[in-house]
């Protein structure tokens, strides 16, 4: 009962000062390009995080915007469920469908580094316990853009 009620004081504990997870993507992104059918073409690029926190957790999805300059690729659902052990780099694949049209006549010049910007929420959980966080990335990165 004592083991219970310690680690349920722990999880509760670690729910209050859980540490968003920190982006770390490489300067260098690569970005695949794919057809999920011959009419929808999307584009496939993984991110890398760390999990600052002294404990593992369960992630259990999430929702993105994506940007790159000032041009909005689109809305992303995170339906990927893993486990990330404590003070471990994890990835998570990103999948987009943006207009490609669009895209092309933005003007962006993908040769050269663009901004790329996404806001949004990840869902974990700890235990039983699960919470729903704001999460936020900016930087300038090269596209490595392979088909």
């Amino acid at each position: 009962m004592l083991g219970l009620v310690l680690t349920a004081a722990m999880a509760l504990q670690a729910c209050t000062i859980f540490s968003p997870p920190e982006a770390r993507l490489p300067g260098k992104l690569t970005v695949k390009v794919f057809s999920i059918t011959p009419e929808r073409p999307a584009l496939e690029v993984t991110g890398v995080y760390y999990n600052p926190n002294n404990y593992g957790f369960t992630f259990t999805g999430g929702e993105l915007d994506l940007k790159l300059d000032t041009f909005y690729l689109g809305h992303v659902k995170l339906d990927t469920v893993m486990t990330i052990p404590a003070h471990a780099t994890f990835t998570v694949p990103v999948v987009v469908e943006p207009d490609f049209t669009k895209l092309g006549n933005s003007g962006i010049n993908l040769a050269d580094s663009v901004l790329l910007s996404f806001s949004g929420t990840m869902s974990g959980k700890i235990g039983s316990f699960s919470k729903k966080i704001h999460i936020q990335y900016q930087g300038k990165h090269f596209m490595d853009i392979v088909f």
